[in-house]
Formats: structure tokens, sequence, C-alpha cells
């Protein structure tokens, strides 16, 4: 790898710049192009850097021009060209023939070594944008800019952007700008170049910590059609991913958001593409969570193509990715503020349960399991299996028995033999889930608060509404901060054979037990937060207070005791309302 500040004349140098022929679309837009152009206007720069450009070198092959693949800096490489190209056709005839011989050996290169001119286009466009390409760089005379609209290509109305905005600079306003983006000190570009050898995951790994996003789905996209290229040609390869690839991730807006969506996952972001992918890869046992991580995902799908020697081996493959495709859209849930959730026990309502547990704990680790499952398993048993998940994953977020970091290596043992699953479960016992309550973080006690109301109210039948968003604010009832209000002066500890430091340290710890924990439709003002009990009840003058917010069952049991008398609100009282709920947990998710 050789990493290097250069000018846009580095082109001249290059033979052939190919974008890989499956790449996704153009999509810069007017707000892309404004700021590129504003950067270039900029009179006090004279270095307009305006990123890094990571090119990858493909074996040569004898008596033509070197080749290179633009592995990242696609859009960038793209507008440049485009900026060039329209500023270079907006300039009278004369100074079009001073620059002629620099603007052709930028845009274009000789295909062999005996061609009179150049006339072969460097950058070699994707499929989905090749046309639009070559029309603005080798027709742009044929273009009608009065006809282009939203509509129309992105490339053209880029190329119409920047044409427009040229036609209302005067002459030398221009001369000096395409000085400027000639100049060979101004160095706008990093341009990274790769030897063959060289695996780009792990550059993208370490650009994506200075917050250059990019991901390992395109790298794995384009190596299995560039290998379908080899071992059908490419019009076989077209019909192929246009049937496949196109159809599933890309068919219109709502179906690239959904698959480009970002989930967090621990302390990484991944998008729903990248889950999906690194989940095959787990199910088909190429990738082993006890051995690889994240960044090895793109070239071990390198390694299993490679393998592929026909046709049909390799579009079998592309099918098992769709096919796993079309289960993880149909079953893996885009939550946000306006779900509605409600309690149930058949597939779809554990499904959804289990989703929503796995989408708040910001765990993802099981999605090749839940694939698996449902992939190969009939109804019965997805709902077996998906319930033992499910109560697993909860129960163990609750009595941290086995640490997150083991989820890996159990994922493959659970994929292997199902049943591995109860076993683990097994492991945490009543006692150990008892322990939990006592010290639950905030998230993890909304959550299970949450799911407790639903369950009731399906199981008591107290309420009409059987189904609730999750937008619930948290409420610790003795408060954090309980020295002034709360102090045993005012509120006496239950039990008098404790000394004072024991009474304190007994309250400092069971401020943080579940049943002290309640769920409110809004938040309580803050200074409101830590008042005594019947203020914090009540509220003062505007200051509403948990009655105004009570309208969760889990919330409206604590304000109907109060007011038939019940105004004390101690460490007796958390120690009862935790095994209170305790009974709820155990019967939700059963041990």
């Amino acid at each position: 790898m050789k990493a290097e500040e250069k000018s846009l004349r580095f082109l001249i140098m290059e033979g052939k710049v190919k974008i890989p022929f499956f790449q996704r679309t153009y999509v810069w837009d007017k707000d892309n192009w404004e700021d590129l152009i504003e950067e270039f206007l900029n009179e006090e720069k004279t270095n307009n850097f305006l990123g890094a450009i990571i090119l990858k070198q493909l074996p040569p092959v004898s008596g033509k021009p070197k080749e290179l693949e633009v592995i990242d800096g696609q859009q960038r490489l793209t507008t440049i060209s485009i900026l060039l190209k329209a500023l270079y056709d907006s300039f009278p005839q004369d100074i079009k023939q001073n620059v002629r011989d620099t603007i052709l050996q930028i845009l274009f290169f000789k295909k062999d070594y005996t061609s009179p001119d150049y006339d072969e286009i460097r950058i070699e466009h994707s499929l989905v944008d090749f046309e639009s390409y070559r029309k603005v760089i080798k027709e742009s005379e044929t273009i009608n800019l009065s006809q282009i609209n939203e509509k129309n290509h992105r490339i053209l109305r880029c190329y119409k952007f920047f044409r427009e905005r040229f036609e209302k600079m005067d002459v030398e306003e221009k001369r000096k700008l395409l000085n400027k983006i000639l100049d060979s000190d101004n160095k706008m570009l990093v341009v990274i170049d790769l030897e063959e050898r060289d695996d780009e995951q792990s550059i993208f790994d370490t650009l994506n910590t200075a917050g250059v996003r990019l991901t390992s789905a395109e790298i794995i996209k384009n190596a299995l059609f560039k290998r379908l290229i080899e071992l059908s040609g490419r019009q076989e390869a077209i019909k192929t991913y246009k049937e496949t690839w196109e159809k599933t991730f890309m068919k219109d807006e709502d179906t690239l958001a959904y698959w480009d969506k970002e989930l967090t996952t621990g302390r990484l972001k991944r998008q729903n593409i990248e889950i999906l992918l690194h989940s095959v890869a787990v199910i088909e046992e190429f990738y082993d969570p006890d051995k690889h991580t994240l960044s090895d995902l793109s070239k071990l799908y390198r390694k299993k193509i490679e393998e592929f020697t026909t046709t049909e081996e390799l579009k079998s493959f592309i099918t098992k990715i769709i096919e796993y495709a079309k289960i993880y859209e149909e079953n893996i849930y885009d939550f946000d503020k306006s779900e509605l959730f409600s309690f149930s026990n058949d597939l779809d309502g554990i499904k959804k349960r289990l989703l929503h547990i796995l989408n708040i704990l910001d765990i993802s680790t099981f999605h090749p399991f839940i694939l698996y499952i449902i992939e190969s398993k009939d109804e019965t048993e997805q709902k077996e299996y998906l319930k033992f998940l499910e109560n697993f994953v909860i129960c163990n977020a609750v009595a941290q028995k086995i640490p997150v970091k083991n989820y890996n290596k159990l994922v493959k043992q659970f994929i292997k033999d199902p049943t591995n699953l109860k076993k683990e479960a097994e492991k945490i016992t009543k006692e150990d889930i008892e322990i939990g309550l006592k010290r639950v973080p905030n998230k993890l006690a909304s959550l299970v608060l949450f799911w407790i109301e639903l369950y009731r109210r399906h199981k008591e039948k107290r309420s009409d509404i059987l189904e609730l968003k999750y937008t619930y604010s948290l409420e610790h009832i003795m408060p954090i901060r309980w020295r002034e209000y709360w102090n045993f002066d005012r509120v006496p500890h239950p039990n008098g054979n404790l000394t004072d430091i024991e009474k304190e340290n007994d309250r400092e710890e069971k401020v943080f037990w579940l049943g002290n924990m309640t769920l409110l439709r809004g938040r309580l003002n803050a200074s409101l937060r830590n008042y005594d009990f019947e203020r914090k009840i009540n509220g003062e003058g505007r200051k509403r207070g948990i009655r105004h917010y009570a309208d969760l069952l889990i919330t409206k049991d604590i304000v109907e005791k109060f007011d038939q008398g019940d105004k004390t609100w101690n460490e007796e009282k958390i120690e009862k309302r935790t095994k209170n709920l305790m009974d709820y947990f155990v019967e939700i998710w059963k041990l």
C-alpha cells in the first residue's frame, strides 16, 4: 500500500480506472455539488483537499495500459470529472483549443500504444451509471440542458448543475478556476494505491476510525458478480444480478433504506445487509465466531467465492443469500417509536418480543441462529427455540451469569445443535434472577417493566388497551438523591435493629432494586423527582406528579394504594414490590 497527496493530474499517469461493474449508483446531490464548487472558488485556499481515493492495481495484461479498480472514492472522482467536463464545455472555442490536450489526457486514455488519440473514457463506470457518464464525458454536445429534470439520472443533473453555474461566470473567473483545478501543486486528493495482495477491508477499518463510513457489503457483492462474469460472461452476470441482488436489495427507495439502516451492536454500528451477510457466513460455516472478527468478513467471502468453479455452484450460493435475505426482511423488524407492542405467546408474538429485547439490548449476535431456525424448522420448533432464546437472553441480561462476549461462541453451538440453547438457559437459576433484579440497570429495568405491564394487561384484563408504544420514562420512586427529603428523620428505616451505617448502605442499595422503579408517560420535573413521596405522587403547583403520568398498571397500583391511605414508601415496600415483579418475571420468562 502506498498513500500520496496528488493533484487531479495524477490521472494522466494512469490507464483505465474502473468502478466495479455492479457498484451502486452515483448518489451525490445538489448539496454535495454546491460544496465542491464552493471549495474550489474559495480564493483563500491554494490547496483544495477533498479526501481520499483508494485504487487497487488489477492484474496486468501484456501490451495494454494498466488498469485500476476504484475501491473507495467513486462519488468524489465522478463528480470532479463531471465538473471538469462541464467547465471545459462552457468555454469559447479558442480557450477550449488551448486546454484540449490536458483535458483529454485527464478524462481519456489511449487504449493501446499505437492509438492516434485519446479515445477511451478513462473512468469506466458501473452498470447503472455507465450510459449517463459516457454521455456526459464523450457526447456532452448532444445534451439538451433544458430537458434535464429531477426524473433524469443524477449524473446528468450534476452536469446540468455545473454548466448552469459556469454560464453565470465570466471567462476570466472560469480561467482562474480551471487553472486552479489543473495546478500540479493543488494536492486535492490522497490517492491510496493498493497492490493486488493488499486487503482493502483492513484499509477500510483504518479509515473508519477517522470517520469514513465504508462497509464490507459492497466488496462482497462485487466479488460475487465479478466471479460470475469470469465463469459465465458479462451478459449472464448482468441477468443474474438484476434477477437476484438488484431485485432483493435495491428494488425501491424503501428497500434500499431498510438494508442500509444501521443497527447498534455493542460498540459497533452495522447495516442490516452486513448483519445478513455475516449471518449467512456463520450458518454456512466459513465464518467461525471462535476465530474470526467482523473485519475478516469480506476476505472470507472472497475466499469462499474463489472456491466455486462452475456457474451453477456460484448461482446456487447467490440464491442461498437471497433466500436468507427474504427471511431476514420478513422477520427482522425495524422498530421505531410508533411501533405498537402487545403480549402474545404465538409465534409472531414471541418473534416480535424477542427481537424487541435484542434491539433494546443492542444484541445482533443471535441473528444467524434466528435465520437458521426460521429457514430450517417447522412452526412448532420455531416457536419452541425462539422462546428458549428469548428466555435465555432476558434472564442472562438480568442475572449476568454468562458474559455477553461468549455469545459469539454460543451462536455457533446453537446452530450446530439447538438443544444446546436449553442447556445454557438452564444454567440460570431463580436465585440468579432474584439477585439480578436488585442491581438492574435503567435500560434493562425499562424493558422488563414494559413487558411485565403488557403481560398483566393480557392476563388480568384490567385494561381495554392491550397495545402500547415503547415510549415511557423510567422513574425511581425513592430518588437516587434521597438524603434531603428521604432522610431517616423523614422516612424512618423499617428495620430498627440496623446501625446508622447499615441503614444508609441498605437504602443506597435498594433505590436501585427493580421494585423501586416504575414507568411514566412523561418525565417528572427535575426538582420534583427528589421530593418526598406525597409531593412526588401529587405534584406541586404546575409541577405534575406521578399521578398525572400514571397510565400503566404497574404505576396505578402505587397511586391507588397511596389514595387508600398507604402514604409510606420505604425499604419494606421496595422489597415487597420487587418480589411481586419477580413473580411476574418468572411467569413470563420461565426458567
